[in-house]
Parts: C-alpha cells; structure tokens; sequence
C-alpha cells in the first residue's frame, strides 16, 4: 500500500508540473499580444497559438500511448517531464510570434507525455473504488498545476517580463523528475504479462468509442475558457491584465476542489449522473460569458458551475480505464487524450476566426467564443444522455462489465 501511495503522488506531482508548464501560456496570452516583437496579435493568432500547440501535443501523445504498453511509466513518463522542462526555457528565448510558435510547439512534444502514460499508470495500479479516488487525486495536482500556471503566468510576465514564467516552470520541471524517480525508486511497473499478443487499434477504438466524442468536447470548452477568459475579462470588463489570469486561475482552483472529491461525489450520486450533470452547467456558465454584462455574476458562475468541467476528466478518465484491456490502456489513453487535444484545436481554431469574423467591437469579439463553448457544452451533454443505454451503466452510472480484448 505505501508503495502504491508512493506511486500516486510521484504520478500526481508530475501531472501537476506538466499542467503548470502547459498553461502558463494561456495565463499571460494578454501579456503576450502587447508585446512589439511578436507584432500584436489578434484572436485569430491566438487560436493559432493555442490550436497549434494541442494538434501537435495529440499527435505526439497518441505514438507515446502506444509505446507506453512495452515500457515501465516510472521510468518511460520521466523522460517526457524532462524534454518538456527544457523546452519551456527555450520558449524563453522567442523573438517574434513565428518563433514562439515554432517553440512552444515543440515544447509539447514533452508534454505529450503524461496523460497517456501517467493515466494509463494509474488505470494500472487501481481499480475499483481506489481507482476513482486516484483519478481525482492526480486529476485535482493537475488542476492545481493549472492554477499555478495560469496566475504565475499572469503575475510574472505583467510584474517582470514575458519570458520568467516559461523559465520557472522549465525549471520546476527539471525538479519534478528528481523527485518523481526519487519516490518511484524500488516500485517498478513492468507492462503486464502477456505483452506480446497481437495488438488490435480497432478494438481499442471500439472499447472507448463512447467516451471520445464528450472528452473532445471537453477539451474544446476548457481551452476556450482557458485562452478566452483572459481576453473577456480584460477586453469586455476593463479588468486588469494580471487580475483577469487569477480570476481565471481561481475558475481552475475551485474545479480542482471539486475533482479532489470527485470519488465522494461518485459514491453519492453515481458517476454518470455526475457527468450529465456537469456537461449541462457547462452549457449554462458558457452562455453567462457571452450573454451577460455584470463582471461579478460571470466571475460567481464561472467559479460555480464552470467548475464542473473538473469532474468531467475523472468520470471519463475511470470509464475509459474500465473499458479498456489492462495491456492497452497506454493505447487507449493515447487515442482518447488526442481527441481531447484536438477538440480543444477545433475550440480554439473556430473561436478565434469566428472572433476575428464577428468583429465590430471588443465587447462582440471576446463574447462569441464563449456561445461557441456553450453549444459545445450542450452538444457533449445531449450525446452522453444518447449513450446511456448502450454503455452498459448500472444504476450508480458505473460498467457492469469491461469488454474482452
């Protein structure tokens, strides 16, 4: 048991450090638009930033899931860590927006990483009720990393410059590994026995089918609030640019309470019920964004039911692991985690050219991308109460039976 908790935590502070390094980007994206060297781009170029970055993130991280299932994660996740630290110091060094884009795309091929190895890792150390408390303990580091990275990305570049965030969070990075093969020592995970069959994609494909299209949409209003909020709050509400990456951060931190007792709240209500539920407040916080011009009742809705995005990742992320075969969830993450990636692609890319397309005012322009979240949202919830059926759920909204290989 002491080694699992080992295995845990060493798994969560590096989903907490990989989160952090990702999104500190998205939390000085204001930041980054005024500065002169990289020629004041609008919202389209900031989806291009941000899309780009997630298709090749989703690339890299579906051929790393893949080879996760030949290799110890303990040994094989440190090495993503690693690259994605010294990229971020590279970001660093960006001196127009082709080469901050060129950068910060390569920096992802280290973040491409985690989620297929780490959260295979754990769908391989736990299952059953431990699995759920898991997927929200490491689920609710990763958010606190997000948090972190999204203010200390706000704070730091307006207070001393652009670059210092990218070179902290490459250095924590570079720590993060010590610590993690210092925890993980004498615990291996060895790929499980039987390694050797043949492996069957399409059957992974079909095991996790249900799940893809909703994670996708998850991913698509995640980015969309996590670019986008910064840009609402300063653009539509006059809110300073270094306050607009806390209130967004803020958003994240009460989601991370939330997914921290996401197997609670699993117990209590079921976790089907628990995704339904928040796909539909999704829809309800995306369209205050857009519609509504009081500050305090966007941030309280934001902070509230926006959260549920939270709840979403662990409910998905233990569904996939049930109904995927244990030699190839690095596989099967890898394909559900690109889904996720590229549907925050398709957020980010739509919502900046329909931002740019719409046009006319600043007020108009940061309000459109959060209609788009809200049908996506909305979109995600009617495909989930369309799939309740044929998930095979018992009436706690768990799988009565994970599918053979």
């Amino acid at each position: 048991m002491v080694g699992r908790r080992r295995v845990l935590l060493a798994n969560s502070i590096y989903h907490l450090t990989n989160d952090g390094a990702v999104t500190v980007l998205a939390g000085q994206i204001v930041v980054l638009q005024s500065v002169a060297a990289f020629g004041g781009f609008g919202a389209a170029e900031v989806g291009l930033l941000g899309g780009t970055a997630l298709v090749v993130t989703a690339v890299f991280q579906f051929l790393f899931g893949i080879m996760s299932d030949r290799r110890d994660p303990s040994r094989f996740l440190p090495i993503g860590i690693a690259i994605l630290g010294l990229g971020s110091l590279l970001v660093a060094l960006a001196s127009s927006f082709w080469t901050l884009l060129a950068f910060v795309a390569l920096s992802r091929i280290g973040a491409s990483f985690y989620h297929p190895v780490g959260i295979s890792w754990i769908g391989r150390e736990f299952e059953g009720a431990a699995l759920d408390h898991s997927m929200g303990f490491q689920s609710a580091f990763g958010d606190s990393g997000v948090i972190l990275g999204m203010a200390s990305g706000a704070v730091l570049a307006v207070g001393i410059g652009w670059q210092y965030p990218f070179v902290l969070w490459g250095g924590v990075n570079l720590l993060a590994v010590a610590i993690g093969l210092a925890l993980a020592r004498g615990r291996s995970s060895p790929p499980p026995p039987g390694q050797a069959l043949a492996r069957n994609y399409l059957e992974v494909l079909r095991d996790v089918r249900l799940w893809l299209l909703p994670l996708a949409v998850g991913g698509a209003v995640f980015n969309i609030f996590s670019f986008f909020g910064p840009l609402l709050l300063y653009g539509k509400f006059g809110v300073p640019k270094d306050l607009a990456g806390i209130a967004v951060a803020l958003w994240i931190l009460a989601g991370s309470v939330a997914a921290f007792f996401f197997g609670r709240v699993s117990r209590r209500f079921g976790r089907y019920r628990a995704l339904v539920t928040s796909y539909a407040a999704l829809t309800v916080a995306g369209l205050v964004g857009a519609l509504v011009d009081n500050l305090w009742v966007v941030l309280v809705v934001f902070w509230s039911l926006g959260s549920a995005l939270f709840l979403t990742y662990p409910a998905l992320f233990s569904f996939v692991a049930e109904s995927s075969h244990r030699q190839l969830q690095g596989a099967a993450f890898g394909l559900i985690f690109a889904f996720q990636l590229l549907g925050g692609a398709f957020g980010l890319f739509a919502a900046g050219l329909l931002a740019t397309a719409a046009g006319g005012s600043v007020t108009v322009e940061t309000s459109v991308p959060f209609s788009l979240a809200a049908a996506l949202a909305f979109f995600g919830f009617v495909l989930l109460v369309m799939v309740r059926g044929q998930a095979g759920l018992n009436r706690r909204g768990v799988r009565s039976a994970v599918p053979p290989l």
